[in-house]
């Protein structure tokens, strides 16, 4: 068990003692000692911990004497001091209440596990009348998951340790539960049998007995994980010991020495598959390592077919797929081989530690103009989106972001992007058509012309703008502006800044944006990129380029995410400053800019918490 298990597991017994009804209270100076005790448990000084339990024990009764002895003896079990672990316990019988017997029948239990003598252990287990208390029973499920492998009973001690897993909140307990049925497969005698089991996770541990042999060779260890995770597709294992395993494989190793990518290069997605496999291979080009990239077509082979592909022609990290379908079609297969998919999946799969999503994603724009707009004072807003899904998509992240920090979405109007008149959405959001309405019941009341100004609504701070194209937004920021809101921060996506027009945006003046740093600030790395692709590919310079950024980037995150806990975050990219969320995703954080006189015009950029990791750039 792991040290800090048992030091848990004492702090709750020493809890279960204080509590007991029926014991007297603390003599004097036995509280300051208790704390000592725990204190330097907790700081791992063990023997000294039970040395302070001991003196705790010669100075009471009754069930508090009996729970100083079973906590000092949780220790000497850690510290591999059976003989006394035992002779402690065997003291705390006669003064136990009925709860603590059972403790110290189950660490007796643990005491002859560790001597040797699985059977006894077995024995005494079975003598415990439920109710086990529930801070131990995770503990007395392992030891008689152990007891019982190591008498041969490996199908029934798995189905302990299945069971147990079930009683565990935290990642790590359960990580550290599989690896506990890991090892114990492992010490099995070869070829002894193992017994078979109708419950698929059982027998998908049974399954993995063999494959402990093929540990020491990565590339055979991962074959023979790949045949066994097309019979137990939904294993736990798969996404957790596996995934770990293999991890540690990598370790030694600073950059992966094959990646395949998967791209949709023969399908109608394929300029922007072009670019990003460019600006990838320009990273790549530009790093100094030794390494070998295969590229994989998805639409020919199939998302799930070029994982796959990828996994038996020995790739060690997979970059891709990049259609939202795709990524969840190859998601039943990640856990294995670390991944870094380029987009995020439609749904939210189950988080993996050697999966990774990484994605263009107009959602994270959203959430940044919310803050923007809340950073300068905004708390009211109103927002014209694409009558579709994707407009509408983008409007519930902008206002989930934006109330969430204290502003309110008074009202939304959705506009048809097949027409090239906006004018009737907009009036409705600003309340014209309302305004306009009143003008002629007034004039038609009265019988006279009415001379009449319009007046917009007057309690909103901000505009959100949700325009696929610049072309759209073109259209609504002038008539935004021809009805008396030109005076109200328009705000949008990057989707109205078109880098390839070459004239000024005049319309579009006024209107605050996020967009990738190689387009709107770019540093050296940026732009010595920005004009190789200029130079090497010119059709694509423009229209792909956050593409070719994308592509650049997901290099050098690849790089970072192969060592777990090697890289140091965020990393500075060239389509945003990049940072993982703790959920697989990477998350990017992008400079703001807004149109004057027809261009972008960088705003300043709040100061970053810590120095970011910049990309790095070789020579060719």
């Amino acid at each position: 068990m792991k040290l800090r298990q048992y030091i848990l597991l004492a702090i709750a017994a020493a809890a279960v003692a204080s509590c007991t009804t029926s014991t007297p209270p603390l003599p004097p100076g036995a509280a300051d000692l208790e704390l000592r005790a725990q204190s330097e448990a907790a700081a791992g000084k063990l023997r000294a911990a039970a040395d302070l339990y001991r003196e705790l024990a010669d100075r009471t009764a009754l069930a508090r004497r009996a729970g100083y002895l079973i906590d000092g003896a949780v220790l000497l079990i850690e510290l591999a001091d059976t003989a006394a672990a035992r002779q402690w316990l065997l003291e705390a019988g006669p003064a136990a209440d009925p709860e603590q017997q059972k403790i110290v029948a189950g660490l007796l239990a643990r005491v002859d596990l560790d001597e040797g003598d699985p059977d006894a252990a077995l024995a005494l287990l079975a003598a415990i009348l439920p109710p086990v208390p529930d801070e131990w029973r995770p503990e007395f499920a392992a030891t008689r998951g152990q007891a019982l492998m190591r008498v041969g009973r490996h199908a029934e001690g798995v189905g302990a340790f299945v069971a147990r897993e079930s009683l565990l909140d935290a990642a790590e307990a359960i990580m550290a539960n599989q690896r506990l049925i890991w090892e114990e497969l492992g010490a099995a005698a070869p070829n002894a049998p193992l017994g078979q089991s109708d419950d698929p996770v059982v027998a998908g541990w049974l399954a993995l007995a063999p494959l402990a042999d093929a540990a020491d060779d990565p590339g055979e260890f991962r074959r023979a994980l790949l045949e066994w995770r097309s019979v137990y597709v939904d294993h736990p294992a798969a996404g957790g010991l596996l995934a770990e395993l293999l991890s540690e494989q990598r370790n030694a190793l600073q950059y992966p020495r094959q990646i395949a990518l998967l791209l949709p290069l023969s399908s109608p997605q394929r300029p922007a598959a072009v670019a990003i496999r460019d600006g990838f291979l320009a990273a790549h080009l530009g790093a100094p390592v030794d390494t070998a990239v295969h590229v994989y077509d998805t639409t020919a082979l199939g998302a799930a077919g070029a994982y796959l592909s990828a996994q038996l022609d020995g790739a060690d990290f997979i970059v891709g797929p990049l259609l939202r379908p795709n990524v969840e079609r190859v998601i039943g297969q990640a856990g294995f081989i670390p991944t870094l998919a380029l987009n995020f999946a439609e749904s939210e799969a189950p988080f993996l530690q050697s999966f990774h999503q990484f994605a263009l994603a107009p959602e994270d724009e959203a959430h940044a103009v919310a803050e923007q707009a809340i950073a300068a004072g905004a708390r009211t807003a109103v927002a014209i989106v694409r009558s579709d899904p994707w407009g509408y998509d983008l409007l519930d992240s902008f206002r989930s972001r934006f109330e969430a920090l204290g502003g309110r979405v008074l009202d939304f109007r959705g506009y048809d992007p097949a027409r090239q008149d906006f004018s009737e959405p907009v009036e409705s959001l600003l309340n014209i058509s309302l305004s306009n309405r009143r003008r002629s019941s007034l004039a038609e009341n009265l019988g006279l012309a009415v001379e009449f100004e319009p007046r917009r609504r007057q309690d909103v701070d901000m505009i959100f703008i949700a325009a696929e194209t610049p072309q759209a937004a073109r259209l609504l920021a002038p008539q935004l502006r021809f009805h008396n809101a030109g005076d109200i921060p328009a705000y949008a996506t990057s989707a109205i800044h078109e880098p390839a027009n070459g004239s000024r945006d005049f319309d579009l003046n006024g209107i605050v944006f996020p967009d990738a740093p190689m387009l709107l600030a770019p540093d050296d790395t940026a732009t010595f990129l920005r004009r190789e692709l200029e130079t090497l590919w010119p059709q694509r310079a423009s229209r792909w380029v956050r593409y070719y950024g994308m592509g650049f980037d997901a290099y050098q995150l690849m790089t970072s995410l192969y060592v777990p806990g090697a890289p140091g975050w965020p990393l500075l990219g060239i389509s945003g400053e990049l940072r993982p969320d703790g959920q697989g995703k990477i998350r990017r954080t992008l400079p703001f800019a807004q149109f004057r006189d027809g261009r972008p015009v960088p705003l300043p950029q709040p100061p970053t918490e810590a120095e970011p990791t910049r990309a790095f750039i070789g020579s060719r």
